[in-house]
């Protein structure tokens, strides 16, 4: 049987609802003819199985209203521009880019004391990358994403990282804590990439999050070097470094996906549920020559509407 026929007979037992007792006990001669590996020795029309599924309900996502329109105004010229800076162009993106990885490359070094103080300016380079990108974001994928706990954590993770990154290079009264500061930006807006334009979304997230992995790495070599020996114990190390690990593991599902599941979010979850089901029976013999068993859940008798977009309920609109 093949995956286009396993696809058909899916959606037949899905939307075929009201003969859905008549087609699984007896098969009319229309719907076995064509297919001809259908065993007629099926002993059951239904099994009851426990399993798990997502119950999420489906949502409109009006895409052409983003944080920039709140300013600018829906589909004005102002915001078209934007979007053609921030996404559309490459030669504005691939400028953006630049400046951001110019900035923050410079002030590592600074950091690092492998430069001089006066350098540490250059890191204003990387606050027009994070800022166009809060403007490009979707309201309504944006409200999802603030329903994440997984935001919560990755920003307490990342404020841990900001205010470890002031205090172990002196303070705010410190020139390396600009580096810090316009670091800032960039670390609130990876928390929210899911609701990026989902044409760029996964190009963007690679970028952003190899160059999140390689700052978070740098810093903690550097960090011993400023570490009083005295209060570097193993108890201080496990606590810091459980809280690095945690944020890194997050980075690093950010770039796994992005390679692998490029369409599917990180951030926004369906809700899971675990119940018993009354699955469809179907058997099969299929290139094996063997007789296979598959399983099909049957759709409720009802259907599932689709919500509209949050920002179209807030303004009174429909599409």
């Amino acid at each position: 049987m093949t995956t286009e026929e396993k696809k058909s007979r899916a959606l037949s037992v899905y939307y075929d609802e009201e003969n859905m007792d008549a087609v699984a006990r007896e098969p009319s001669a229309q719907q076995t003819a064509p297919r001809k590996t259908t065993s007629p020795h099926s002993s059951l029309p239904f099994v009851t199985r426990r399993v798990i599924y997502s119950d999420m309900m489906p949502k409109e996502v009006n895409t052409h209203s983003t944080v920039a329109s709140l300013f600018l105004g829906e589909g004005s010229s102002a915001e078209h521009l934007m979007f053609d800076l921030g996404v559309r162009n490459g030669a504005a993106t691939g400028t953006l880019w630049a400046l951001w990885y110019i900035g923050a490359t410079i002030g590592l070094l600074v950091v690092a004391k492998l430069l001089p103080m006066s350098f540490v300016w250059a890191s204003l380079l990387m606050l027009p990358l994070p800022v166009v990108t809060l403007l490009l974001l979707s309201l309504d994928l944006l409200y999802e994403v603030v329903q994440s706990l997984d935001l919560y954590i990755i920003l307490i993770l990342q404020i841990a990282l900001f205010i470890d990154g002031i205090v172990n290079v002196g303070g705010m009264k410190d020139p390396r804590s600009v580096f810090w500061c316009c670091y800032l930006p960039t670390m609130v807006a990876s928390g929210l990439v899911d609701a990026y334009p989902a044409k760029y979304r996964s190009f963007f997230a690679k970028l952003f999050f190899s160059a999140a992995v390689c700052i978070l790495v740098i810093w903690n070599c550097l960090l011993p070097r400023w570490i009083d020996a005295k209060l570097y114990t193993l108890s201080f190390a496990m606590h810091h470094l459980s809280d690095q690990m945690t944020l890194l593991v997050f980075y690093c599902r950010h770039l796994y996906r992005s390679v692998w599941y490029p369409n599917y979010f990180v951030m926004i979850k369906g809700e899971v549920l675990c119940v018993n089901e009354n699955l469809a029976i179907e058997r099969d013999v299929e290139q094996d020559d063997k007789e296979h068993e598959h399983h099909f859940l049957p759709h409720q008798h009802t259907q599932d509407e689709v919500m509209p977009s949050v920002t179209r309920q807030f303004s009174g609109r429909r599409a």
